[in-house]
């Protein structure tokens, strides 16, 4: 698959199949975030694999809107990205931290070799981070971003058409 059609075969998934993800698939996605780029290569983000019953429902307190058989959505596996804020580099001219954008990239890459893998992914920031927090006992510096809920799709991806409704135009987009 081309990357331009690995693009246009992700969307937010929110209902998943009964089913696991494979070890060897899973390792491959966290791999997938572990080298990511990152500014000045400080590699801020940490991630939390929610992979057990007791993980996924602690993630699924923190998303509490998306709770669905004891996981986010009801998926097998909740990744929970975290940004060390302190370890991230700081742009000197505005003081702008790089952790955010760190995690982000840190999340589309795991997410879009999800996709490349057969699976699917839902990009989840409507959660608490202070209950992110204290169910998985994070230190003062380790924030919550976001997470990313991945399985085996049990619904399906709206036409073309109406996808493309939803986007913004090219016009728009581009300056």
């Amino acid at each position: 698959m081309s990357f331009a059609e690995l693009t246009r075969a992700r969307y937010s998934c929110r209902s998943y199949e009964d089913r696991a993800v494979e070890p060897e698939k899973l390792a491959a996605i966290v791999e997938a975030g572990r080298i990511a780029p990152s500014a000045h290569n400080n590699h801020p983000t940490r991630l939390i694999v929610c992979d057990t019953p007791e993980a996924r429902a602690k993630a699924a307190k923190a998303a509490h809107n998306f709770a669905k058989d004891g996981s986010v959505f009801g998926a097998p596996v909740v990744l929970l990205a975290c940004a060390k804020t302190n370890d991230a580099w700081v742009r000197r001219q505005d003081q702008m931290n790089s952790s955010l954008i760190d995690t982000t990239i840190v999340v589309d890459q795991m997410m879009m070799q999800a996709v490349d893998l057969g699976l699917q992914t839902c990009w989840v920031c409507m959660f608490d981070p202070a209950v992110a927090r204290e169910e998985f006992g994070l230190a003062d510096d380790v924030l919550p971003v976001s997470m990313l809920t991945l399985g085996y799709a049990a619904d399906s991806i709206a036409e073309p058409d109406k996808r493309e409704a939803r986007c913004i135009t090219r016009e728009e987009f581009v300056l």
